[in-house]
């Protein structure tokens, strides 16, 4: 099943893999909440903020309390999974990605927190993880009851524009 989308244009992403298009949009989609950063970028940060003994960017991605997306031979981290400030993990993000399928790909995750929702009258999940997280946690729950998200691996949809004029992919 597909979500509806309330807005448009489209952009065409391959079926196996995402276009450069649908990256960039990615890219786009999460600016305002802190963007995506190259793993050794964010890997450097990291250890140049560790105080004391800390998890490393791959123990934190290997366990699960974060992830990336690939592209081209370079795991990209989108950073709302972290504060701004400090680099400190987000549990609120680790506890919405509890809820959605433990078997999606970075992408899958990415391309959720980025689309508009319908359990979020259309708003992006991304965009509420600090200030409506329980209406996020039910968006994410309802993939378990049939939601319209698509969550086949691999299966990637359309990349639209919000309301406020952002891509995604969807």
């Amino acid at each position: 099943m597909k979500h509806q989308i309330r807005s448009s244009p489209s952009l065409a992403c391959l079926p196996s893999l995402p276009s450069g298009r649908g990256f960039i949009a990615l890219l786009e989609a999460f600016r305002a909440t802190g963007g995506t950063a190259p793993w050794d970028i964010v890997a450097r940060l990291l250890e140049e903020r560790q105080v004391g003994v800390a998890p490393g960017l791959a123990q934190l991605v290997e366990s699960g309390q974060i992830f990336g997306l690939e592209w081209r031979g370079c795991l990209w981290i989108p950073m709302f999974q972290f504060k701004a400030d400090n680099l400190a993990l987000k549990p609120v993000s680790q506890s919405v990605r509890e809820e959605l399928p433990s078997w999606w790909s970075g992408w899958d995750l990415a391309c959720w927190f980025a689309q508009a929702n319908e359990g979020l009258d259309g708003r992006r999940p991304v965009d509420l993880l600090d200030t409506e997280l329980a209406a996020v946690l039910r968006a994410a729950q309802a993939l378990q009851h049939g939601s319209s998200f698509s969550s086949m691996p691999g299966a990637w949809q359309q990349i639209a524009s919000t309301s406020r004029g952002r891509a995604m992919v969807l």
